[in-house]
């Protein structure tokens, strides 16, 4: 959009003077704000993630009670190897 404005400008004749950008001191603060408010969703989108996740791990191990009786086995027997 501004490429299509600098082009007409510049075909009347017209030449934009570019303004100093001035410095605010309250741009972090405000972005700081910003980020603050979207925090909660980004907490939830994670959680949400890793339930879904979890989820579908026990789906997936009630439909092969032969992988849970697996790992249930080389739990024991791993614990009880690290005790001896």
């Amino acid at each position: 959009m501004s490429t299509i404005v600098l082009a007409i400008q510049n075909a009347v004749g017209v030449t934009p003077t570019p303004t100093p950008p001035t410095p605010s001191s309250g741009w972090l603060k405000a972005l700081a704000g910003k980020a603050a408010a979207a925090l909660p969703g980004v907490i939830g989108a994670i959680v949400s993630c890793l339930l879904k996740t979890a989820g579908s791990v026990a789906v997936w191990l009630a439909e092969n009670l032969w992988a849970l009786a697996v790992a249930l086995v080389a739990a024991v027997y791993l614990r009880d190897y690290r005790q001896r």
